[in-house]
């Protein structure tokens, strides 16, 4: 669903009778389209703020298209509770209440990223390649919980700036082993459908491989690779002629972009990546390139990459990795840098990204750190702030992830398992070492 801009100047309830429904209080309108309007609600018991999409009520007694809305209605209000993803945005509950339909989402503060394809307003590439990236991830792991969005747009990504990302809307997703009767025609916005989306032929993951590669295609260049005055000759030239190349458009835009660009867009679909994670790839190497002349700071696309490759989080999947970004910081510190002293009172757990240091106790050397390994983590096993036992020195330049102990304490209950899995082990290690060296004295 399309949101207007601009809502009407009284935000108040628009055209409802209420202030209220099922137990959410409704605040103002966000926006409306075709089908259904965004309000901002609170939960009075959480005293969160909500987003709730209520159908028009003459909407689903429309006669050519009616029985069409009401299936995807119930599509994304399937989805309550069922995608848990850092980069999607939730469906918290669906209902219905005095002939009122209504899904309750995660209210993002931000806007679209359709005031990005103009070309006046573009992001910077690196950024734009980050977005993608992150998005390749939310697709893939809906795409393993058994969907196919079908409608990737600017319209439906949500940012609140940066490249922070929300894929929403999934009224048009296929919903692979449901019982539900499902819109299988060509549901989606022409201009960014692939050429067997137009037709209406059987969908795989590579259908929103094209559309996420239109939608990148647009964020580099402010252009869409098809256009058309009418909409016979938009699907003709999608289904039938070359785009305008990438390289016409922007000349600046490097070649390995332009490449990955050309193969997500292909007509062919066994043309295009084979999965959501070969895209990924291909994104993490190029923005790691771009990183190396346009960026001081490490990017979100490398910290996710550098994570997959460390001992410590070997066991996590992609959800809790993107969680262990929003909650770390990262540095970088020089050789023969204290990292902790000794005596000082922390509340932080560490995790070597890069480089290695050595454990001190009144200048004896007690171990070595290596990448991937942690440290100060008796402050989190503890529960509380405490006077570190040791010192830790770098013996070359190290990259840091620190993470607070209140942080952690406030995460998932999936991630404190993880992390409470991998110091249990951590402790075991350094017990069985201690004890064989003290057995050798």
């Amino acid at each position: 669903m399309n949101l207007v801009t601009n809502p009407p100047e009284n935000p108040a309830i628009d055209d409802l009778t209420r202030t209220t429904i099922g137990k959410f209080q409704i605040r103002k309108l966000l926006g409306r389209g075709a089908t259904a309007s965004v309000y901002l609600a609170q939960d009075p018991f959480s005293n969160n703020e909500v987003a709730i999409k209520i159908a028009h009520q003459n909407i689903f007694s429309e006669p050519v298209n009616g029985a069409r809305f009401k299936k995807m209605f119930i599509n994304e209000a399937s989805l309550a509770g069922k995608l848990r993803h850092p980069y999607i945005v939730k469906v918290f509950d669906a209902g219905t209440e005095r002939d009122m339909h209504y899904i309750v989402m995660e209210y993002v503060d931000g806007h679209t990223l359709k005031r990005h394809t103009q070309p006046e307003n573009l992001l910077p590439i690196d950024d734009v390649v980050e977005i993608i990236f992150k998005c390749c991830n939310a697709l893939e792991y809906a795409f393993v919980n058994g969907l196919i969005h079908r409608d990737i747009k600017p319209a439906n990504l949500l940012t609140t700036g940066g490249t922070d990302i929300k894929v929403t809307d999934f009224g048009t997703a296929l919903l692979a082993d449901s019982d539900l009767t499902q819109v299988v025609d060509a549901v989606g916005t022409p201009s960014y459908m692939s050429p067997e989306q137009i037709m209406g032929r059987e969908l795989s993951q590579q259908a929103d491989i094209y559309s996420l590669g239109v939608v990148m295609y647009q964020l580099l260049s402010g252009k869409l690779p098809f256009t058309a005055e009418n909409q016979y000759d938009l699907i003709q030239k999608i289904s039938n002629r070359p785009p305008t190349p990438l390289k016409d458009v922007r000349r600046d835009i490097p070649g390995e972009i332009v490449r990955i660009v050309d193969r997500c867009i292909r007509k062919k679909a066994a043309d295009r990546y084979d999965s959501w994670a070969d895209l990924a790839c291909d994104l993490a190497t190029v923005h790691e390139q771009l990183e190396l002349t346009t960026s001081i700071d490490v990017s979100d696309t490398r910290k996710f990459n550098i994570l997959k490759t460390l001992a410590f989080f070997h066991d996590f999947t992609d959800v809790e990795l993107w969680e262990v970004l929003r909650i770390s910081k990262w540095r970088r510190f020089r050789g023969a840098k204290t990292l902790i002293d000794e005596g000082k009172i922390g509340g932080s757990i560490f995790i070597l990204a890069a480089g290695d240091a050595r454990i001190m106790k009144n200048d004896a050397f007690l171990g070595l750190i290596e990448t991937g390994q942690c440290f100060g983590e008796m402050a989190y096993i503890h529960g509380m702030k405490k006077p570190r036992s040791a010192s830790v020195v770098s013996n070359s330049p190290v990259t840091v992830i620190k993470i607070r102990t209140e942080a952690l304490q406030q995460a998932s209950i999936q991630l404190q398992t993880k992390f409470n899995r991998v110091l249990m082990r951590t402790l075991a290690d350094r017990l069985e070492k201690t004890s064989m060296m003290a057995s050798a004295l």
